[in-house]
């Protein structure tokens, strides 16, 4: 854990959204203790999560249901007491290696010209670190950022992006310095979570410069299996591997279709 004796909370500003997660938001927040000031936004919970905040003394916000929290964050940002934010879902804890890591960084002085900080992260399907397919390994995730240094678009899987001249930070991964990301607990969560994003995958994607057409579409449950259990070594994770990676091939096929459909009627 963090030596609060021998630090002071940073000057940061952490938003955490969740939504029936109070099973997982006490070890989240607790894990993001060393944040002087941290809010949490509840979507109409119908658990103890709202309790389990009140009971570590963040500040709560009821809101209500959002498709995506994209949505939450580019709300709330602009709005934040510190210029410094962290972002962080109730899935989501930060080893007390990377927590001291941060706290020196901060205490060590953030150069100017860096508008965002990018941690390692390992996700895990039903308690299990993936190690291949697209999501296994270890990843970058903008943890931190700065609200005058970074753009919040409110988009799916491209949130936020660091403007021009400013540049973002890798903290490099040593082995024990890792945002644990405890994705999913179960097929059925994966498959509600993926419905959802769907419904905005076409912005998205378009946002991000792909161009889609209906040779690409025929193409794509093929190629995007073998990227995901091949090329990404999804068959280390086994069954999970092999199921994540049947995942994937319908989820980005359909992606390309929501895609296609949203550029014909631009």
């Amino acid at each position: 854990m963090v030596n609060n004796n021998k630090y002071k909370k940073l000057p940061i500003s952490a938003i955490i959204t969740g939504c029936n997660e109070g099973y997982l938001l006490g070890n989240c927040l607790k894990s993001i203790s060393f944040c002087e000031d941290i809010t949490y936004v509840d979507l109409e919970s119908k658990d103890n999560s709202k309790q389990v905040a009140e009971k570590l003394g963040v500040k709560i916000i009821e809101h209500e249901r959002v498709p995506m929290v994209e949505i939450i964050h580019e709300e709330l940002y602009h709005k934040t007491k510190y210029d410094w934010i962290l972002i962080i879902d109730p899935d989501e804890q930060v080893s007390p290696v990377l927590q001291n890591e941060i706290i020196e960084h901060f205490n060590n002085g953030i150069p100017d010209n860096i508008g965002a900080v990018l941690v390692p992260c390992i996700y895990y399907y039903k308690n299990h670190p993936l190690k291949g397919t697209r999501w296994g390994g270890v990843h970058s995730r903008m943890l931190l950022f700065h609200k005058d240094k970074c753009r919040m678009t409110g988009i799916v899987h491209a949130g936020r992006t660091v403007l021009p001249p400013y540049e973002p930070y890798w903290i490099p991964y040593n082995g024990e310095n890792v945002d644990h990301h405890y994705w999913m607990i179960n097929f059925s969560q994966l498959r509600e979570k993926h419905l959802r994003y769907l419904e905005k995958e076409g912005e998205s994607r378009n946002f991000m410069g792909f161009i889609a057409s209906r040779k690409g579409i025929a193409k794509r449950p093929l190629k995007a299996f073998y990227s995901c259990f091949i090329k990404s070594k999804g068959y280390k994770d086994g069954f999970y591997g092999l199921l994540l990676s049947f995942f994937w091939a319908w989820y980005d096929t359909c992606a390309e279709i929501r895609l296609y459909k949203y550029q014909q009627h631009k």
